[in-house]
């Protein structure tokens, strides 16, 4: 008996040493960042880290590849039939991680999806009317009039499957600023190149390989298993990628990079990105602190100017941010159609000029204003919040700061409950000014026009140019009439641009990835040295 149980006893640990090295044999990418990706549903919300993750599981009928060029995905190509139509050709024989078969019924629900009036991204897919089916693998996309961007918007619109949405009710889209949610919220079943298995809100969350993907013979990627962690706290995330726990860290303090730079084993990236980053402010008739005289102080041009005045954007872009990006002068990144660097904003920290603007004003004793900031989201944010408020109470405007984690103070930015927040645009999955140009400075009007549209800003030129640059098809005069919004807008200073956010990632050297201007994690791309 007793020989038995030795016999046993290493049979099962034979058992238990195979199986261990099964697991160290799998190709695992440990992938932290500061915050969760609040949610998997692809419509629910136009969020830069969310699209990051949610391009592991889902696909477009076209997608920007490594290089950022537009090229075929779900759809093999396709071809504009008249001012309004586009056909694809869809690729037969994809199937959903469920099994289930991609065809066009799944378009047409997912563009019936995107395009309802509650969807979170209703704003992304604004060229688009509706599809219709020609045949189970042709599709018609209608537009709402000439567009010259419905393929770059469409890069943005991820499919899903129609059976797995009636199966579990969830035809309605959910959005997070409206603070609704739904089985996609938390499941998924895409045709990408991962599959989730598991999810932990706010702990982790589990991908695995998708062996079926239909690429997956042409793909270079050999990564098995992703293990995304959010992870609140600077020093675990250092602490984590210092001890070999984390592959991929994608949102390093610039504080901790030089630690990291001095570890042999560890590659640092930091590079500014096309994100800029804005404060917010309240532009109605009435201030959440309290009018001034019965006044908003923030509705006259002079008040906007000065408080921009008032920041020393070089001071945070060399000490807070370490000098790894540089001051935003412009709405837009460079690299994004409309920028035209000559119609840049001319003023720079000047607090002696932004006291004699509020006087001017009306105001040489200031105000008060509500001033609410995002914790875990944007780089540094708690830190040059805080400046802000520093500098502004110099010139006699003080401000109530409260920090917010993402899924509060989206709730509270969005539907206007205060008067200062912060807010970053990169204008994806466009690539294009139409993004800024039609979601946050074209007036509000509840449909597709004016989703981020924070400060209530409305100027009537603006809106018609926005609005003729949406059906332009001469690239020329159209690149000139977003250039012209951004310039006005510039002017009068509904947004106060601070920098363009820096990138900065620390990955083990096992992982070879590329890093693009858009921040994007593109893991189907990458590849890790085998165990």
């Amino acid at each position: 008996m007793m020989k038995l149980k030795t016999i046993t006893a290493c049979l099962l640990a034979a058992s238990c040493s195979l199986t261990a090295q099964q697991a160290q044999a799998e190709n695992v990418v440990r992938w932290a960042q500061q915050g969760d990706i609040p949610t998997l549903d692809p419509y629910a919300f136009a969020s830069t880290p969310a699209l990051a993750f949610q391009n592991h599981i889902y696909e477009g009928l076209v997608q920007w590849n490594e290089q950022l060029e537009m090229s075929p995905a779900l759809a093999t190509h396709w071809e504009q039939l008249d001012d309004t139509s586009i056909r694809f050709y869809l690729r037969e024989g994809v199937t959903f991680h469920n099994g289930n078969g991609f065809n066009a019924d799944d378009v047409v629900a997912s563009i019936a999806r995107v395009t309802h009036p509650d969807s979170g991204i209703r704003g992304n897919a604004s060229s688009i009317r509706d599809a219709v089916k020609v045949d189970d693998y042709t599709v018609d996309i209608r537009l709402s009039g000439k567009s010259p961007i419905a393929l770059n918007e469409l890069t943005g619109i991820l499919m899903m499957d129609k059976e797995w949405l009636e199966e579990h009710k969830a035809t309605a889209p959910t959005s997070m600023s409206k603070g609704t949610e739904g089985y996609a919220t938390n499941h998924t079943n895409g045709t990408g190149p991962f599959i989730l298995e598991s999810r932990r809100r706010d702990a982790e969350m589990v991908l695995v390989k998708n062996g079926d993907w239909w690429q997956a013979d042409q793909s270079s990627h050999n990564i098995d298993r992703i293990v995304f962690s959010p992870v609140a706290s600077e020093s675990t995330r250092l602490a984590g990628m210092l001890a070999g726990e984390f592959d991929l860290v994608s949102d390093i303090p610039l504080q901790d990079l030089p630690r990291l730079e001095r570890e042999k084993g560890i590659d640092v990236k930091v590079r500014p990105s096309l994100r800029v980053m804005f404060l917010t402010l309240n532009m109605n008739d009435e201030l959440n602190a309290g009018n001034v005289d019965g006044k908003n102080p923030l509705q006259d041009q002079r008040v906007r100017q000065a408080l921009h005045m008032a920041i020393d954007r070089e001071a945070i872009v060399k000490k807070i941010m370490r000098g790894m990006t540089e001051v935003a002068n412009t709405y837009v990144a460079p690299a994004i159609a409309g920028y035209d660097a000559e119609r840049a904003i001319a003023h720079g920290y000047d607090p002696k000029q932004a006291k004699a603007l509020l006087t001017e004003a009306g105001y040489p004793n200031g105000f008060r204003l509500a001033f609410d900031c995002e914790q875990g989201y944007y780089l540094n944010a708690e830190q040059w919040c805080q400046a802000v408020q520093r500098y502004w109470s110099k010139v006699g405007v003080e401000t109530n700061l409260n920090m917010h984690t993402r899924s509060v103070y989206s709730q509270i930015r969005d539907n206007g409950r205060t008067d200062v927040g912060v807010l970053g645009w990169a204008n994806l999955p466009l690539y294009d000014a139409y993004s800024i140009n039609q979601q946050l400075l074209h007036s509000k009007d509840g449909g597709i026009y004016g989703a981020f549209n924070i400060p209530r800003y409305q100027n009537d030129t603006i809106d018609t140019l926005i609005e003729q640059s949406s059906s332009e098809q001469d690239q020329p005069t159209r690149t000139k009439q977003m250039a012209d919004v951004l310039a006005m807008a510039q002017q009068e200073l509904p947004f106060l641009p601070l920098h363009f956010e820096p990138m900065a990632w620390a990955t083990s050297d096992k992982l070879t990835i590329t890093q693009n201007p858009d921040n994007v994690v593109r893991l189907w791309y990458a590849s890790i040295e085998e165990s």
